[in-house]
């Protein structure tokens, strides 16, 4: 997260706060949601993403795979 600067997030318009610590800046992440049949078939880049929250404090990465938050 080197270039990165930590921001916050919304979930249904609540502020969000790490789950582990309680903090309240994020890094942004893409991550990949695998599942056993696409690994199997050797076709992981097919699978679907989430937006990864990864805690500025403690590391924690939270997964978002809705609409439901917002960056800030």
């Amino acid at each position: 997260m080197a270039n990165q600067s930590a921001r916050g997030i919304h979930v249904l318009d609540k502020p969000f706060t790490c789950h582990v610590c309680g903090g309240a800046a994020f890094f942004q992440r893409e991550v990949k949601l695998q599942t056993t049949g696409m690994t199997f078939f050797d076709l992981d880049w097919l699978n679907r993403s989430a937006d990864g929250a990864v805690c500025a404090s403690c590391g924690y990465v939270h997964l978002f795979a809705g609409d439901a938050h917002a960056w800030r």
